[in-house]
């Protein structure tokens, strides 16, 4: 018998075939459901929480200041404090925390001898160097615009300088406005790099303090006032000044004058001082000025000679890496030799522009009364000559 291919041979290879296929097929399908059991190597994208160009974690950057006024270690207040160099100082506590404090120092610091009644006579002050570690603890950053300042004369001014410097302090200002065309410098504050859990960490920023004494014999010369522009394209600016009329309320012209030129050319505020009396504040283009703040350690004992307006400023900052590169700076900054802003400029660094918060603390002193802060009359009256009400619904528009 023939087999045709449709007899039985050819329907046994068929069946042969279909079994084959069926093994096959079988078989992938296995390997296909295992394979989609197993482990896929994916490529996963995790969504960053972080500021855009910042790696490290942090937020924003904090610091908060004090600016007092007038600090005077001479006549009086040395002589009731019988050389307990804290004695002034030892209600600094009640003024709150902050992260750096500001002064104002109003008298040389020199190994000469004054005496007491030569101080109360000529009005001629000096300061020994043994309040220097104590005022360093309380005031590490002093404005020098002071008229007094030059009480024991420009090899006294050096003097106190030198001190100054070599005991670790950071000072702006002089005596004498004209003695350099450019009253500015770097100042570098303490700052707080915020993590979203409450986690910081401790830094340090580079800010322009511009200073000018424009009280008695000094009058702003062409290009003084000026100089505060060529801080203020690249840093933030703090402007301080020292003059106005001695015991008046309100500021006078030329105060006025001068702060308004300061937040012209760039400053962000301005705080003055050098009447001995709490003034006025103002607002001014938006920017917040206070006259003068008044004494903080002085031996003056009439009741506005003693209140005085501490102004407290908050800093606040969205870090990004702008912000890392100048608080990278802010390390080298510390040392009085460095030229910040020159070594920002060649490192191509963008300015910076921190938002500012203001309060007013009032305080209450004298040498026979260690200054701490305002009774609830006190800082009502603080608040009354310093129109503050006012100047904060301002500055909140």
């Amino acid at each position: 018998m023939r087999y045709t291919a449709y007899g039985p041979r050819a329907r046994g290879y068929k069946t042969i075939l279909i079994i084959v296929s069926f093994i096959i097929l079988t078989m992938v399908v296995i390997g296909v459901s295992h394979r989609s059991y197993m482990p896929k190597q994916q490529k996963v994208t995790v969504k960053s929480t972080s500021v855009p160009n910042n790696k490290t974690g942090y937020q924003t950057v904090q610091g908060k200041y004090l600016f007092s006024g007038t600090v005077m270690l001479g006549r009086a207040v040395d002589t009731y404090a019988k050389g307990n160099y804290e004695q002034p100082f030892s209600g600094m506590d009640t003024l709150g925390q902050y992260d750096d404090n500001i002064g104002v120092l109003e008298c040389p610091i020199t190994s000469n001898n004054v005496s007491y009644q030569t101080q109360v006579d000529d009005l001629i002050f000096n300061c020994s160097p043994n309040w220097l570690p104590t005022l360093k603890e309380h005031f590490p950053i002093l404005n020098l615009s002071s008229n007094h300042l030059n009480d024991m004369g420009s090899a006294g001014y050096q003097e106190t300088v030198q001190r100054l410097t070599s005991s670790g302090f950071q000072t702006v200002g002089n005596y004498n406005p004209h003695a350099e065309k450019d009253d500015c410098k770097t100042i570098v504050l303490p700052v707080r790099s915020q993590k979203p859990k409450g986690q910081e960490e401790g830094g340090f920023l580079p800010v322009a303090f511009c200073s000018f004494n424009y009280k008695s014999l000094f009058k702003p010369e062409p290009g003084e006032l000026e100089s505060i522009q060529q801080w203020s394209r690249l840093m933030p600016v703090i402007g301080l000044m020292n003059g106005g009329p001695e015991y008046q309320h309100q500021a006078g012209a030329d105060q006025m004058n001068v702060a308004h030129q300061m937040i012209d050319y760039g400053a962000d505020f301005v705080v003055g001082n050098g009447t001995h009396w709490v003034q006025n504040t103002e607002v001014y283009k938006g920017k917040l000025i206070v006259y003068s703040m008044g004494n903080f350690i002085f031996d003056q004992l009439d009741y506005d000679g003693r209140i005085a307006l501490n102004l407290s400023v908050g800093m606040n900052l969205t870090y990004d890496d702008n912000v890392g590169k100048w608080l990278k700076l802010g390390d080298s900054c510390k040392s009085s030799t460095s030229n910040c802003l020159k070594t920002a400029e060649a490192q191509g660094l963008k300015k910076i522009q921190p938002s500012f918060n203001f309060d007013a603390v009032g305080s209450y002193g004298g040498y026979q009364q260690v200054s701490t802060r305002a009774n609830q009359q006190q800082q009502k009256d603080i608040e009354q000559r310093a129109n503050w009400t006012n100047t904060q619904n301002l500055l909140g528009e």
